[in-house]
């Protein structure tokens, strides 16, 4: 809708290409402002930044008016290229208001102006200083008197008016324009302020927060104009009390420990509740509270890709379609499959996915399910990173689970943690059902001043729902694959969790020799291509899951993707040995609600290794020493009903071992030190492609194309059906991709364009996804 006050003149002057729509100047600048005004209104905390909205806002109006440049309206009109950046001739018209700025506000206004494309190297790269002939003289001939004239009309007539259309004027004060002249020494003035200014956040680390908002916020506010987004979704407002009216099944009660985290306000918290006792909801209420001060964002992040899926599925069911968005290095290939599941229209179905990936680059959901490592990006400073930072504003983060994270990458979780809580006002919601103390003290250390929440005795109690079984040998002898055969004969669900993935491949061929047919066993793990994942997980959910109608017998045999937050309930388990938070874990997916009684669960002792796993150190006798120091604590509760209370205590035991504590705290620390290190060197208005290639050394996938499926592979490129097409990629580790490449198991894929994607010559099938001949495998990894 346009404002009452409209700059006709000036409708001939367009923001974007005839090919993309043809908008015009003002109509754009309209449409950033009003996301600008969204954006405040999500975030009205940040107005005690010090004028941080008034700048912003005449930033806004004004950093498009390089495009009146006659070279740039040609080129939009399908003219020939221009070799100018249209911000820098922006800074022309900053002259007219800056009298109603402070000088270090000018220089905000300055940055938000010429930095909401571009970083700062490549404008002064663009427009260095010392030139005979200085380009910036050529930049100004490109605004002729007269189209300088109607944009200070313009100018004159709308800016204040506008502010008070869209509820800015408490925050953006009026300002009287003053004529100008377009003027290349001027424009050169405010590139220098610009310039100095950046140069002196090496050092002032107290200005660093304003730069990374004002870039953060008007880039933001610009790509959604730019989108065609039409509104910024407010955040989600429900009290908790009223949420748990939805979710809570009618004849059950919300639990103390979920009372408690939606009463506490905006504290930040640490949830030890067992695992089915509604810890998913209670981080919610949490989230929510009472509903006064609803979080501008929220954040849910996990660390599996197959728990990430199943949690969108979830709080989609809470919240809805719109205020959901699912965001992982697969995001697009889980999204796709569940479109598709509404037989919709491939290529509509593919539009949409597009369309969620926007939002969720755009920072367009209220709600948003991650990977850890999305939100490490800001960290890395890759391109963007001031736009992560300002929608991690004064938002929530409900990380689950955190166990399942190894030192190195819990050092450079709660890194990121400190650094939004004590620069963004944000606030953290971190679970788990054990706390041991040496990651208790990192989280307090990282959280400050937090509240600690257990469940209360009788819920522990409640949830006594396993016996603990220690076997001697392994899981994958003979007479343990004739038992568990015996289990599903019998009716049972069995969970079958090995270590590595070439287990899991010898599990499911034994168990189908023993006996079981294909529709009685379900294999799920990371060596499968994302089609085939989608489609098991889908299997999973509609077969194990909680609320399942029906559940056939069957063995579920996985990797470590069942761990975290997989709503399922299985009626026993068989587990490779492994430390113990992963196996409270395993054990949780049976049994769930305790409401089978006391259930079996049974842990072999060997092997004892962690088998490439878990442990990893340089001295062969202590790879896998957590196992081993695992297995003897074990040895203490064997034939036992577990007490979900007392196992904080069995993991101090295990951490107290000398070996592991040093093995834990070392590995902690190197990392903590480079994270520090990391985050003293974040400066806005600088991206930095070097730390991209560390970002990316953070991941040990090579994605690949099993041979059986190049030819689909290619047609689907071909034809431009790109999500289609992942769906036949599988990733394997970077070691075990060297060794195939060295072996000659891999080739460059067939007629796939500017696409480097490899083809591996192994064998895969739809049962045990891609195998390879030995049995050395890196761990399950989203």
């Amino acid at each position: 809708m346009k404002p009452s006050l409209w700059p006709d003149a000036i409708d001939h002057l367009l923001a974007k290409s005839v090919q993309h729509g043809g908008e015009t100047l003002a109509a754009h600048t309209w449409q950033v402002l009003c996301r600008l005004a969204d954006l405040y209104r999500l975030r009205p905390q940040l107005a005690g930044e010090s004028r941080l909205w008034h700048c912003l806002y005449w930033a806004v109006f004004l950093h498009d008016f390089g495009k009146a440049a006659h070279g740039f309206q040609r080129r939009l009109r399908g003219g020939p290229a221009w070799p100018h950046r249209h911000e820098v001739l922006s800074l022309a018209f900053v002259a007219a208001v800056a009298h109603g700025f402070s000088a270090a506000e000018q220089r905000w206004l300055v940055a938000a102006i010429v930095s909401h494309h571009r970083d700062e190297p490549e404008i002064a790269q663009t427009y260095p200083l010392g030139l005979r002939n200085d380009p910036l003289v050529e930049l100004c001939n490109e605004v002729d008197a007269e189209t300088a004239g109607l944009l200070a009309e313009w100018l004159a007539t709308c800016a204040n008016p506008w502010r008070e259309q869209l509820g800015l004027a408490t925050v953006a004060e009026a300002i009287a324009p003053q004529p100008v002249t377009i003027n290349a020494k001027r424009v050169r003035y405010w590139l220098q302020v610009y310039h100095d200014w950046v140069a002196e956040l090496e050092y002032d680390h107290a200005a660093r927060l304003p730069g990374i908002l004002l870039r953060g916020l008007i880039t933001t506010a610009d790509h959604m104009a730019s989108a065609y987004v039409q509104r910024v979704p407010p955040p989600i407002s429900e009290t908790w009390p009223a949420l748990a009216q939805r979710l809570v099944p009618a004849g059950q009660q919300v639990y103390e420990h979920q009372r408690r985290s939606g009463a506490i306000g905006g504290q930040s918290a640490l949830l030890m509740a067992p695992t089915g006792s509604g810890k998913t909801e209670a981080a919610l209420y949490w989230a929510l509270g009472d509903g006064c001060c609803p979080p501008a964002r929220i954040f849910y992040a996990l660390p599996y890709q197959a728990s990430m899926n199943a949690m969108y599925d979830r709080l989609r069911r809470s919240f809805g379609d719109q205020a959901v968005g699912l965001q992982h290095g697969r995001a697009a290939q889980a999204l796709y499959a569940r479109f598709r599941e509404g037989e919709e229209w491939s290529a509509a179905a593919a539009r949409r996915v597009q369309w969620e990936k926007n939002l969720n680059i755009l920072h367009a959901r209220p709600l948003k399910v991650l990977s850890p490592y999305q939100l490490l990006k800001a960290l890395f400073q890759l391109r963007g990173f001031e736009a992560m930072l300002a929608d991690y504003a004064h938002a929530a983060f409900i990380f689950d689970e955190i166990h399942a994270y190894e030192p190195e990458r819990l050092a450079l979780i709660t890194g990121l943690m400190r650094y939004l809580r004590e620069q963004f006002a944000a606030r953290f919601f971190v679970m788990s059902a054990t706390f041991p103390q040496i990651i208790r003290d990192r989280l307090d250390e990282a959280l400050g001043e937090t509240a600690f929440i257990s469940a209360t005795p009788d819920i522990f109690a409640r949830f006594r729902r396993h016996r603990l079984h220690l076997r001697d040998g392994e899981l994958t002898d003979p007479a343990t694959i004739s038992e568990i055969v015996a289990q599903v004969r019998n009716g049972q669900q069995v969970l079958v969790c090995a270590n590595t993935v070439a287990r899991v491949q010898e599990l499911r061929d034994k168990l189908a020799q023993a006996g079981l047919g294909s529709e009685q066993l379900i294999v799920i793990h990371s060596r499968f291509t994302y089609g085939d994942r989608n489609r098991l997980e889908q299997a999973i959910r509609e077969r194990c899951a909680s609320e399942a109608s029906q559940r056939p017998p069957l063995a579920l045999i996985a990797t470590q993707v069942v761990e975290v937050s997989l709503d399922i309930d299985l009626d026993t388990v068989y587990s490779d040995p492994a430390p113990l938070e992963a196996l409270l874990q395993r054990f949780g997916r049976a049994n769930r609600r305790g409401a089978k009684g006391i259930c079996p669960v049974y842990v072999f002792r060997q092997p004892n290794d962690g088998q490439g796993v878990y442990g990893r150190d340089r001295d062969p006798a202590r790879a896998g020493h957590i196992v081993r120091v695992t297995l003897a604590e074990l040895e203490r509760h064997n034939g036992a009903i577990i007490d979900e209370a007392a196992t904080n205590e069995w993991l101090d035991r295990i951490y107290a071992d000398p070996v592991l504590e040093q093995q834990w705290t070392e590995a902690y620390r190197r990392m903590a030190q480079q994270v520090d290190l990391i985050i003293s060197g974040l400066r806005p208005f600088q991206s930095d492609e070097q730390r991209e290639d560390d970002f990316e050394r953070m991941f040990d996938g090579v994605d690949v194309v099993p041979h059986c499926f190049e030819r689909a592979y290619v047609e689907r490129l071909v034809e431009e059906q790109f999500i289609e097409a992942n769906n036949y990629l599988v990733s394997i580790s970077k070691q075990r991709f060297a060794i195939l490449r060295s072996q000659g198991k891999l080739r460059p894929a067939e007629e796939t364009g500017k696409r480097r994607v490899w083809v591996v010559q192994l064998p895969y099938d739809e049962r045990n996804g891609l195998s390879f001949s030995d049995i050395v495998i890196d761990p399950d990894w989203s």
